[in-house]
């Protein structure tokens, strides 16, 4: 039996092997307690062992295929029953997923929307390109702010934008001339009106450091800015925009337009002619009797002889008769712009625009612009003039000029009424 020795501070027990016939020393194996058992757990799993053995056996026994189970037959022979023969599974098909999908029938109306829809934002695009490629070429108008208004003391609306159109008697972009035309353009988006108001070129007013004068010279003293602070000093009204147009911007613009129809007397039609003669077709580049009218009548005027039409002053009534026949020429524009050419509206305004100028900025013109389709359609043209009845005088000056004395407190009551439709209780008179 070999030698057992234990050793305590390895708690180990060590075996003594016996020499081994491959080697002439003896050889020792160390062994952990936790590695040994004893003889009643070794028994215990052997006991064990053996049982998981036997129940693998029987397992194994009955899950296997004995076929036919031998039984003695009537003949003494041993015979197998047969077992019965298993179904095979056929996995089934998943009828709702792999049957045919149902075509789902489109709708030829949403269809023709989408259609819509997209050669809606194509024409809005080509629209805004074209938009601001004219925009572009109008000249802005500086502001000096030397003459600055005190918001408070004048008429104002969130409803009303007041935008001062002033036609300069100027044939080219560098001679500034007199303000031929001055007509303030209310859009007021409450009641959906349009007022066109002329401001009479001879009215006789004060002039901010240059004493009295006609209302027309403030434009060759200082320019729209000047002319827009005289009004505002004068008849208390905002405006917030100015635009200039010279001869060459109207007759480019009628002609953007396909011409305006206007009905002539024998007087006018002549008149026409004689402008055409003097300056008008020399400044357009055409032969001085080109585009002659034959007579009174109605027709429809090109760039040039509709210019030539708002210049009239000799015929009827002067001036008051001039500013009307402007208004006119502007009402008809308006009307004619619904139905425009968009090939020939392209080529003219271009050339229109660069004899233009405004103190917009590129965005404001260009909001201006898209809301101006809208305008022409649903907003009523009215016209106004200043002086109103009843509130003027002819009169001249000391050295002989002609000139238009106003109760400029009942015009600007007139205005009030008639542009922000207030009364002089500050009621609301709108119907």
């Amino acid at each position: 039996m070999p030698e057992k020795r234990i050793n305590e501070d390895m708690d180990t027990l060590k075996f003594k092997i016996p020499k081994q016939t491959v080697s002439d020393y003896e050889q020792t194996r160390v062994y952990k307690k936790s590695e040994l058992m004893s003889s009643k757990q070794r028994s215990q799993q052997t006991a064990a062992n053996r049982q998981a053995a036997a129940q693998q056996t029987n397992r194994k026994q009955s899950s296997g295929n004995p076929g036919q189970a031998a039984r003695p037959s009537a003949s003494g022979q041993t015979t197998h029953k047969r077992r019965p023969q298993q179904q095979k599974t056929v996995p089934q098909k998943n009828t709702a997923s792999e049957a045919p999908k149902k075509q789902v029938r489109k709708n030829p109306f949403g269809k023709f929307l989408k259609t819509i829809a997209l050669i809606a934002i194509a024409l809005f695009f080509v629209y805004s390109a074209m938009a601001l490629s004219y925009i572009t070429k109008i000249s802005p108008i500086e502001h000096t702010g030397n003459y600055i208004n005190d918001p408070a003391t004048m008429l104002y609306s969130s409803d009303v934008k007041n935008i001062l159109i002033i036609g300069e008697d100027s044939r080219d972009n560098v001679t500034k001339g007199l303000s031929d035309s001055i007509i303030l353009l209310s859009i007021n988006k409450k009641n959906h009106k349009l007022q066109m108001t002329s401001f009479m070129r001879d009215i006789y007013t004060q002039i901010d450091g240059y004493d009295n004068d006609k209302i027309n010279a403030a434009y060759v003293y200082g320019g729209a800015e000047l002319l827009k602070d005289t009004i505002e000093d004068n008849f208390k009204i905002r405006i917030d925009n100015c635009v200039t147009v010279n001869f060459t911007a109207v007759a480019h613009i009628v002609d953007a337009v396909g011409g305006v129809q206007i009905t002539l007397s024998d007087e006018e039609a002549a008149a026409v002619n004689d402008i055409l003669y003097s300056e008008v077709n020399e400044i357009m580049g055409d032969p001085r009797d080109a585009d002659f009218l034959p007579g009174g009548g109605t027709f429809m005027l090109n760039g040039k002889q509709a210019l030539s039409y708002s210049r009239i002053r000799y015929v009827g009534n002067a001036d008051f008769e001039r500013t009307q026949r402007q208004r006119t020429v502007i009402t008809q524009l308006m009307s004619r712009m619904k139905k425009i050419n968009i090939l020939t509206f392209n080529s003219k305004i271009k050339k229109a625009a660069s004899y233009i100028g405004c103190d917009m900025s590129v965005t404001d013109m260009y909001i201006l612009s898209l809301r101006l389709p809208f305008l022409l359609a649903s907003y009523s043209p009215e016209q106004l003039r200043v002086p109103a009845d009843g509130t003027w005088n002819y009169d001249e000056t000391w050295d002989g000029m002609s000139i238009i004395t106003v109760d400029f407190y009942a015009n600007t009551e007139y205005l009030k009424q008639n542009i922000y439709l207030v009364d002089k209780a500050g009621e609301n008179i709108a119907s």
